[in-house]
């Protein structure tokens, strides 16, 4: 069913000041450039502070002191925050999969289904393992034997867990996760290679979310960790052994080679990659396409290839630049040089 707000009744949700006209009617949200007098938009990151006396949306979340004649503003202390309770608010997620199990679900002896957890079609669940309250596997879902799920999850479709694999509370798994997959792991024997087997585990704390497409190796012993409140984006590859610290986030096609470990409330840039065995301290920022070759201490910032500080890096790419035009004028002082030796004047 449509939504339809008026600006003062959005102001009581997020609880903002309107500054203009507190009836206009809302029907929905909108980018800043481009949303219409029947929609809700926000201004968060002043590069698009431009787009403000140009919008043509019905109400603009802004902070406090923002102005912008002719356009209404609801003043909130975070704007990008009260947007995401209103896009909350006026898209409620609503669940395709009903509760139970589908009669084309195939579940192995000994699963243990909590009555209100929902399983979708042509999911299998191998033997032993544990589904808890209101959790949700979409369909073609396959996990295996004696895995844990908690409760609140979402799992959806083309996911594998492979077997022994521990779930926390609130953890969403975006299509296509691989957890618990083989660690790399082989040891050359003469002229081939013999896989050392992999029979540790993967362990995901509550209010998880990781991003489609992205694969968590199994611990050669022990286990692979995701501690809780972090985020993955997609297509990211999680070694045997690593460990991420708590409310993390990382962004895609990130690879972090095996038993690495990475602190608290690190910030990790897209295409980021690790060596093995080195330690990321607490709320370390890690820049785009960095690779990361030792250990970084805790609230350090670094980034190229190989990382460095952050500050080090830009001198370094700024002078790049003008490498070209440095070696002109060094083969101009040589030969300067060179014609002023005696030998060489006549």
């Amino acid at each position: 069913m449509a939504v339809k707000l008026t600006v003062n009744e959005l102001a009581a949700l997020v609880g903002g000041k309107v500054i203009g006209d507190g009836d206009c009617l809302i029907e929905g949200l909108g980018k800043i450039e481009s949303a219409r007098p029947t929609e809700v938009t926000f201004l968060a990151n002043p590069r698009y502070a431009h787009y403000l006396s140009q919008s043509k949306a019905g109400a603009v979340l802004v902070s406090a002191g923002t102005s912008a004649s002719g356009t209404t503003l609801i003043e909130v202390e975070n704007p990008y925050m009260a947007f995401l309770t209103l896009l909350e608010g006026f898209f409620p997620q609503e669940p395709w999969v009903n509760v139970g199990v589908h009669p084309t679900a195939v579940l192995e002896e000994g699963v243990d289904v909590d009555k209100s957890a929902a399983i979708g079609a042509f999911c299998f669940v191998g033997r032993g393992t544990r589904i808890g309250e209101r959790t949700i596997l979409f369909p073609h879902v396959i996990i295996g034997p004696d895995c844990h799920l908690g409760n609140d999850c979402k799992i959806y479709s083309h996911t594998a867990i492979r077997e022994r694999v521990h779930i926390g509370n609130h953890v969403v798994l975006q299509p296509g996760v691989v957890l618990g997959s083989d660690g790399f792991g082989f040891v050359p024997d003469s002229d081939r290679y013999r896989k050392i087997p992999q029979v540790g585990t993967v362990v995901i704390e509550d209010n998880v979310e990781i991003g489609a497409n992205t694969t968590i190796d199994r611990a050669t012993l022990g286990e692979t960790r995701i501690r809780s409140g972090t985020k993955l984006d997609n297509l990211i590859q999680v070694a045997h052994n690593v460990d991420i610290g708590s409310n993390s986030v990382i962004a895609a096609q990130t690879g972090i080679s095996g038993s690495t470990r990475i602190g608290k409330g690190a910030r990790i840039a897209g295409q980021v990659g690790f060596v093995g065995h080195i330690s990321i301290g607490d709320d370390v920022q890690i820049g785009a396409q960095s690779g990361v070759g030792q250990s970084v201490p805790d609230k350090t910032v670094v980034s190229g290839t190989p990382a460095r500080s952050h500050n080090l890096w830009r001198r370094i790419e700024a002078s790049l630049t003008r490498l070209p035009d440095l070696f002109r004028r060094v083969r101009a002082i040589e030969k300067q040089l060179k014609e002023e030796l005696p030998e060489n004047k006549k």
